[in-house]
């Protein structure tokens, strides 16, 4: 197969780019569609919703595959589009199975997309598409239902028309910029290419393929949307542009002038739709005649013919046969009476149709009012390469570097420089609302993420058996997607357990006097400069006990020191590589992997877990996490004659303690009493192997660090707070320097170089070998030293 070129290519990309964000909607829509339909108490319109705006994102999915000539894409995507049309007309009636084919189909044109951006071609996966699509035509065999037999004869006589029936649904604003947006763009290459054609300047047969291109995706996307005018438009122009292309055009050489125009013509229409209008074009009979007129009797016959849905009143009526053309001639003819009364009169319908329909004409005005209100959709959006954003990141990190050097240059000590010090701190505000906003381009919703667990929780829940609620919220909440890449494991794998260890089944719930029906709340919300993601059910909570005892039976604690840990020590054991408490393994967890995952992907981005459960009731898990992963804000600490950068996010409190504070445990380990609580302290002086001013407790500073469990890191002082901009350690300093519980480094105002400790690593390396940071190593020195 030759390799496409760099135009196709592009095109390619952008339509891959497309189809995932339509297949990140339609996966949720499916399964939300199979609880509105299966439920008890079914909403008809929302049913009917539903089954449309699925069944859009298929015919959009299949349009574009095909205007690229991927075969096996469209192919799948038009026999789920054939199946759900069945179900939508109701010669079926919706099963689990039709979802799980739908969900299957999904599955594949992910897998096709996929292989589509790394080699441009879908030729290779026919015997993948074969077997999804033979399932999917399959299932079109199903017998007719009972209510789809309730509701008609199929293909029988079309059935009346129900004037209380809602209008069809209008795109939404998001929806309509989008689309405006990108016609405005395909109409714009099409006229370079026109113009190029139009002066006979250059390849004139590239160019010409190039607006019959641009032309067909404009007339798909004016179908998918169900702006008709615009539609048929572009179809006459396509044709011409094809006969320009075949060589058959009547006129070639004014035909690229006269399509110019209309082009033009077709600009205004879609800035009038961006500006909430209906799209609609007078006089479009006499234009499309024009067009005609460029072509051959042969084709003009082709799109003279071309079927199109009637939309006016009138054009219904006369296509379902209720009445003849010239009835609504003659009713129109006449002005002197409302056309409902005409109506009535002539018998075509009944007083009470008309009645409801004066009120749906109501509704419909009012909320074309509203949203002319709400004014016209003008979001636009660019896409940008991400390494683009990575470089725009570490420019605005170096500049923080830079103003911070310049602003606290040691040359500047004992000067009173007022109009210096007012420009700096401008400075100062102006490089801050700078990096906010080069933050916040990198930032997207978890939406996306959210909506790709409800796929995974109702998999899980037919493996398992169990019945259960995913409810989502926080939904808008955005961080950073390199952030949004490092979690997706994370939750994936706290959902599997979930499911598997906290929700019964539905006959232990009921025996525990609860719902049968499971509920699993994850949640998202910005809080303190970080991003809190909860997964919450209310199963049967974590077995204290059975933790404990797993434990010990895995040599991490002897019975005395497993008896003397805290719910919360209890609780982050689960995270331990290993660790499981499963009676069985099965295929959604149970071999200790998943939960240690998620500890070791969080430590990637200095994110925090919290675990929380009540016996009976249910667990929590929390997910603390920062905005993004280039700029912390840090408090300064000096030990010694060197400073670090501790994480604000890990900073509970501080203070100077008193020696009846504090006590030594009989391993040497030393411990203070904050509030009735015991936290072991570990000097940083002592990790690090430096000498520190301060030698005794009551003389330096206790800074309470949280990581899961709380201790105190010993420090000579305090310095202040401040911006950090994190600089990574290079490759030889981290595998073969003593750099222990850093997580990277960063360069001060006045060029020095400062450690940025990770809070986690810390805790780690101490609890391995508490002698290396604890009380007993520094007296040993001490000693050693005549100090003591």
């Amino acid at each position: 197969m030759t390799p496409p070129d760099s135009e196709q290519q592009e095109f390619v990309r952008e339509f891959v780019q497309e189809v995932r964000e339509l297949l990140e909607g339609l996966e949720p829509d499916i399964l939300t569609m199979e609880q509105v339909c299966l439920g008890d108490n079914v909403d008809e319109d929302e049913k009917r919703e539903l089954i449309n705006s699925i069944f859009r994102l298929f015919h959009s999915i299949k349009g574009a595959a095909g205007f690229l000539k991927f075969d096996h894409i469209q192919a799948t995507a038009h026999s789920a589009e054939n199946l759900l049309d069945k179900i939508r007309i109701g010669e079926l009636t919706l099963m689990p199975e039709h979802v799980d084919l739908f969900c299957l189909g999904c599955d594949f044109l992910k897998e096709a997309l996929d292989h589509v951006d790394e080699f441009f071609e879908d030729m290779s996966l026919e015997e993948q598409a074969l077997e999804t699509k033979v399932k999917l035509d399959a299932a079109l065999e199903y017998p007719l239902s009972a209510s789809a037999s309730d509701a008609g004869d199929v293909g029988g006589n079309p059935p009346a028309i129900n004037l209380d029936a809602p209008p069809e649904e209008r795109p939404d604003l998001e929806m309509v910029g989008r689309f405006s947006e990108e016609c405005l763009e395909l109409i714009t290459s099409v006229e370079g290419s026109l113009i190029r054609v139009a002066e006979k300047n250059g390849d004139l047969d590239a160019y010409i393929r190039s607006v019959v291109r641009g032309l067909r995706t404009l007339k798909s996307n004016c179908d998918f949307m169900g702006y008709r005018d615009l539609e048929k438009l572009s179809y006459y122009m396509q044709t011409v542009s094809e006969s320009l292309r075949d060589g058959v055009c009547l006129t070639p050489d004014t035909a690229p002038d006269s399509l110019l125009k209309f082009i033009g013509m077709a600009k205004e229409v879609i800035v009038d739709i961006s500006q909430g209008k209906s799209g609609s074009i007078d006089g479009l009979g006499i234009y499309l005649d024009m067009l005609s007129d460029f072509l051959p009797a042969n084709m003009r016959l082709g799109i003279d013919n071309k079927p199109s849905e009637p939309e006016r009143l009138g054009d219904i009526l006369v296509a379902q046969g209720a009445v003849g053309k010239e009835d609504i001639e003659k009713a129109l003819g006449i002005q002197q009476k409302p056309i409902g009364e005409i109506l009535v009169e002539t018998g075509v319908a009944t007083p009470e149709q008309v009645d409801a329909a004066l009120v749906k004409q109501e509704e419909v005005k009012k909320q074309k009012k509203a949203r002319k209100r709400n004014g016209a959709a003008t979001q636009q959006d660019i896409r940008v390469n991400l390494g683009k954003l990575d470089a725009l990141i570490d420019l605005i990190g170096e500049m923080v570097i830079a103003e911070n050097m310049l602003i606290n240059s040691p040359d500047l000590d004992g000067l009173e420089l007022e109009n210096f010090t007012k420009a700096s701190q401008h400075m100062t505000k102006l490089v801050r609302d700078l990096q906010e906003m080069a933050m916040t381009i990198r930032m997207i919703p978890v939406a996306g993420l959210f909506r790709r667990m409800i796929r995974l929780v109702h998999d899980l829940s037919r493996k398992s058996g169990k019945k259960v609620d995913l409810q989502l919220s926080g939904e808008e909440t955005e961080v950073d997607k390199t952030v949004i890449e490092i979690i997706t494991d994370p939750l994936v794998h706290i959902l599997r357990n979930s499911m598997d260890h906290g929700l019964e089944l539905a006959e232990e719930r009921t025996a525990n006097h609860k719902d049968e029906m499971g509920v699993v709340r994850l949640s998202a919300a910005h809080e303190e400069g970080a991003i809190v993601i909860s997964i919450a059910d209310d199963g049967r909570g974590l077995n204290r006990k059975k933790i404990r005892a797993k434990a010990v039976q895995n040599g991490m604690y002897s019975e005395e020191e497993a008896a003397a840990l805290s719910d919360s020590e209890v609780y982050q054991l689960i995270f331990a590589p290993g660790f499981s408490t499963a009676d069985k393994v099965t295929d959604i967890s149970g071999r200790g992997v998943g939960m240690d995952v998620v500890r070791q992907n969080l430590i990637k981005i200095r994110g925090e877990v919290e675990v929380e459960s009540t016996p009976g009731v249910g667990s929590t898990i929390t997910l603390r996490i920062p905005l993004t992963l280039a700029i912390i804000e840090g408090m300064m600490v000096r030990t010694g004659k060197s400073k670090y950068i501790l994480p604000i996010l890990s900073i509970r409190e501080s203070f100077q303690p008193t020696s009846s504070m504090i006590t030594i445990s009989p391993d040497g380990q030393e411990v203070v009493k904050v509030r009735s609580h015991l936290m072991p302290v570990y000097r940083l002086h002592a990790l690090h192997g430096i000498a520190p001013d301060a030698t005794r407790l009551e003389d330096g500073i206790l800074i309470v660090l949280d990581a899961g469990r709380r201790v105190c890191l010993f420090v000579d002082q305090i310095l202040g707070q401040q911006q950090t901009v994190i600089k990574g350690l290079s490759k030889y300093i981290s595998e073969h320097g003593n750099v222990g519980g850093v997580s990277g480094c960063t360069i001060l105002g006045n060029g020095d170089v400062c450690l940025i400790l990770d809070v986690q690593k810390i805790i780690d390396i101490s609890q391995v070998d508490k002698n290396d940071c604890g009380a007993k190593s520094y007296l040993v020195e001490a000693e050693g030293e005549g100090i003591v």
